[in-house]
């Protein structure tokens, strides 16, 4: 009914359908996507939802071509984890059975997203007692096991579906008896600087009067000031190396002047617009890569913007929104400090208990021990030693930018990053415990964990069953 000299309510259906139109047109022309999205996406995917061709690699289709978009990003980590569950266990006709409770030769059985209100933990969607789908006779096997829940195989720090280099019988024994806190003195990796310097001895260090740049708005003083005394001088690599190309004039007086802050606050600032992270590659390829593997630079890797600090999911401080993550926004590009990057450019922007425990926690005691000359180098423990921890790959010394290596779930930290200082099931425990977590490991807990108690007690047994064979020999 339409009313006289008034809106009635076809006018009223019009408008909304012209509203919508818009914000439809709106979407798609500026790139925003959101109002398409069919649900939340998981925190491991958020950053890239609106990439849409990332894993819908052929339109929408499921099956193969989802299972390989998967494995584009997921297969380098499958392969270095001890994959239990590998798709040739499920295609091995012996196992065919298993297929009938359980798909797992697909990615998209246990991790369905945009279903926010079905995912759990880690991006399963599956019910939390999904191992009963094979493994409903455990007990027959393993008496250790009877009257376990089936939901407690993972959330109590036993299993893992994938990764369990650190959860598996042989090495649970092998390291059952080791101490809580190791006897040896733990240094880190040394840089790779020393180990270039030896393979190019005939590249002499750059100082202040030899530097190539430009002097833009006054501030090339400051710079060569800081340069002079970097890492990157020394290798004899001079302002053009990094800026050839770039155009000095494009940058930016703010970005600029974010080189003028306290050294402190250098790697808190966001990463000049010059230095990026194609240009940091070419000197620094494998940090570069693991950068845009891990979730500070999986955007790039899609070829969107850098990641925003605002974008995340995670508690972040509220001056720290509006950085852009590069390079740059960890470490000072004319004067890269790795012990200021290890810890303040973390602390610059996370706000979860975690990293603001970090500074009373016993970790902390260590680094700023460290820092004063009290301890060697690498016996203190920065953010960066256990979540970018130092590899060592032949010669080669890298750091690995990629946190997803060794982090969610935690135990993947178990081998390359704990067993370093502590004890396997010391480690375990701590890393089960999710207050402890919280703290950043201050306080009390328990050492012990089950795990280990059902290992002493099956070593135990074949113990006795192996002296009852000796005495059935020899009478």
């Amino acid at each position: 009914m339409i009313e006289k000299n008034g809106f009635g309510f076809l006018h009223y259906g019009i408008l909304v359908t012209v509203v919508l139109s818009g914000l439809l047109a709106y979407s798609m022309f500026s790139g925003d996507r959101q109002l398409f999205l069919p649900g939340k996406t998981t925190h491991g995917h958020h950053q890239i939802e609106l990439k849409c061709d990332t894993c819908h690699v052929e339109s929408f289709k499921a099956g193969e071509p989802m299972q390989e978009a998967c494995l584009t990003c997921h297969s380098e980590s499958m392969e270095q984890a001890r994959d239990t569950h590998p798709k040739k266990k499920f295609t091995d006709p012996r196992n065919s059975g298993l297929l009938s409770n359980l798909n797992a030769t697909q990615c998209v059985t246990c991790h369905v997203e945009h279903s926010p209100e079905i995912t759990g933990e880690h991006g399963v969607t599956l019910p939390e007692d999904f191992c009963f789908y094979c493994h409903r006779d455990i007990a027959k096997d393993r008496p250790s096991h009877e009257g376990f829940e089936f939901d407690s195989c993972s959330n109590s720090g036993c299993h893992n579906y994938h990764d369990n280099r650190a959860l598996y019988e042989k090495f649970l024994q092998k390291n059952i008896e080791k101490p809580s806190i190791l006897n040896t003195k733990r240094t880190l990796i040394a840089t790779g600087l020393a180990a270039w310097k030896s393979k190019n001895k005939n590249i002499e260090a750059l100082n202040a009067e030899q530097h190539d740049g430009a002097n833009i708005d006054n501030y090339l003083p400051l710079f060569v000031d800081q340069w002079q005394g970097s890492a990157h001088a020394q290798s004899g690599i001079n302002c053009s190396g990094c800026h050839e190309n770039q155009g000095y004039e494009n940058q930016s007086h703010e970005n600029q002047s974010h080189e003028n802050q306290s050294h402190e606050n250098q790697n808190r600032s966001t990463s000049s617009s010059s230095l990026t992270l194609e240009v940091c590659s070419e000197c620094h390829s494998r940090h570069t890569e693991g950068f845009k593997q891990g979730l500070h630079g999986m955007k790039l890797a899609a070829g969107m913007t850098p990641l925003s600090v605002s974008e995340a999911r995670l508690e972040m401080k509220p001056d720290a929104l509006h950085r852009e993550l590069n390079c740059g926004s960890c470490h000072a590009p004319h004067r890269p400090d790795l012990k200021l990057a290890a810890v303040t450019s973390c602390q610059g922007c996370h706000d979860d208990q975690h990293s603001n425990n970090y500074a009373s926690s016993k970790h902390a005691t260590l680094f700023e021990k460290e820092l004063s000359g009290e301890l060697a180098e690498g016996e203190g423990v920065s953010c960066a030693s256990c979540h970018m921890p130092r590899k060592k790959k032949g010669k080669l010394v890298y750091v690995e930018h990629n946190q997803t290596r060794n982090l969610k779930p935690n135990s993947k930290m178990l081998r390359p990053v704990c067993m370093n200082c502590h004890g396997l099931e010391y480690a375990t425990a701590a890393l089960v415990d999710k207050s402890l977590i919280a703290s950043n490991f201050s306080g009390n807990f328990t050492e012990q964990h089950p795990s280990f108690n059902m290992i002493r007690v099956r070593m135990e047994e074949r113990r006795r069953a192996k002296k009852a064979r000796a005495a059935q020999r020899d009478p």
